[in-house]
């Protein structure tokens, strides 16, 4: 006699399956992350490991505020947050960070005239690849840093291995193509090279780079196997994350030629 399944179970299979293939985007404490899981962690604890607890942090373009929640944990004050879209600041439960101050700025405008300080960390996590001229927006920046002050920089990873063979069968950029151009704005790539030549040209000195999150889950991650390890092999993590994170000092102009002239 044939056993009929129950009813919804073929829906929680469903589901069940796709989260082991598909992972979504995280949250920290009800603030929804907009990038791949396990990003943000990751510089979190970059900044930890090179930067003592400090006060005066600036996060240019915060979205729900959870990179603000991370660092406040960790031990940092005085936060302030630049977002274009205030409405998905917070949760309905929680509107916003303890503490934090907030203006509704657009990144591609003069968004430095609006201070009259500065600040010893900035961050931007999956802000740069939106932007126009990621060049303006890091001289920007600098001006808002306090000497010596520290920048954390997380952008999309092109050339993780999914990006170099979807680059090698279709000839375009992972994050990057007409859907994600249009539904999300990646009108911006920029890949490792042009981000360790772009930093020290504006006056940053690069302390710390990683890769690290990632969308996929445990069975897409045993199903692909066979075709990532050999590029994580050959690149690292470079080869693995989705997103680069880098973590870099404003230095004086001079310092940077003297390293250059020395190198």
């Amino acid at each position: 006699m044939a056993v009929s399944a129950k009813p919804g179970s073929e829906s929680n299979t469903r589901t069940i399956l796709s989260r082991l293939w598909r992972r979504s985007s995280g949250n920290f404490k009800g603030h929804r992350e907009h990038c791949a899981p396990g990003n943000q962690q990751a510089a979190v604890k970059l900044v930890v490991r090179h930067v003592p607890p400090t006060s005066g942090v600036l996060d240019l373009g915060s979205g729900s505020g959870s990179m603000l929640a991370r660092v406040s944990e960790e031990g940092f004050r005085d936060l302030h947050g630049v977002e274009r879209d205030l409405e998905v600041f917070g949760t309905p439960e929680k509107p916003g960070v303890e503490g934090p101050n907030f203006l509704q700025l657009d990144l591609n405008d003069d968004f430095a005239s609006h201070f009259a300080r500065r600040f010893s960390l900035i961050i931007s996590s999956e802000v740069i690849e939106h932007l126009d001229s990621p060049r303006d927006f890091l001289r920007q920046a600098s001006l808002l840093l306090d000497e010596g002050g520290h920048l954390l920089l997380t952008t999309p990873n092109v050339a993780n291995w999914v990006g170099r063979l979807r680059f090698l069968v279709l000839g375009d950029l992972r994050w990057f193509d007409a859907p994600c151009y249009a539904r999300i704005r990646h009108i911006t790539p920029i890949t490792d090279a042009q981000m360790r030549g772009m930093l020290p040209e504006l006056g940053f000195e690069i302390l710390a780079t990683t890769s690290a999150g990632s969308f996929m889950g445990p069975l897409q991650v045993l199903v692909t196997a066979p075709l990532s390890l050999p590029f994580l092999a050959l690149f690292g993590r470079r080869g693995w994350g989705d997103c680069n994170i880098y973590l870099a000092r404003k230095v004086a102009p001079s310092r940077l030629a003297s390293a250059a002239s020395q190198g």
